[in-house]
């Protein structure tokens, strides 16, 4: 027994020493970039540069499904690769190209809106992650959506059910 604890507790011991060894060594890492290393990654940067950052859809009848295409440029020194795409809710869909974007290449945030109970004015917004100077680039769209209109057939229906 007294074999099991000494073993359990070096182990344990040697962990602690190894995981403080590497937090200390990823210290010193940090500590090694210079302010000057910071400003020349930062000007190497990739850049993005949208053609447009807002979208109106103009009007729409509820159920409509429609999509925008946001077209950017990589105007930075560096290729540009687009991590992550973040919708505000589940009536919006956005696709990003699956592949570094060269310097002076182009692309597009693909956006898909659907208006299926969402009756009034919807203003959304896409967050885009990237490794660009900035790293998140904010994009937003508007539509009104009114409401569609029941079928005749169904209006001769609700129209014969008695009101309370």
């Amino acid at each position: 027994m007294k074999k099991v604890f000494l073993a359990i507790t070096s182990t344990i011991i040697l962990a602690g020493l190894n995981f403080s060894c590497n937090l200390i060594d990823s210290q010193n890492q940090t500590k090694t970039m210079t302010k000057e290393d910071s400003l020349a990654a930062i000007a190497n940067a990739p850049v993005i540069e949208f053609e447009e950052e807002y979208f109106d859809f103009g009007t729409l009848t509820e159920g409509d499904t429609v999509q925008h295409e946001f077209k950017f440029k990589n105007v930075g020194k560096s290729a540009l690769q687009i991590t992550d795409v973040q919708v505000q809710c589940g009536c919006t869909v956005a696709s990003k190209p699956e592949y570094p974007v060269g310097i002076g290449q182009s692309a597009k945030i693909v956006v898909r809106f659907n208006s299926l109970g969402k009756v009034g004015t919807n203003k959304k917004f896409v967050t885009i992650y990237s490794n660009a100077n900035p790293n998140q680039t904010v994009l937003s769209f508007t539509a009104l959506v009114n409401k569609k209109d029941m079928p005749d057939a169904l209006k001769a229906a609700a129209s014969k059910i008695p009101k309370i």
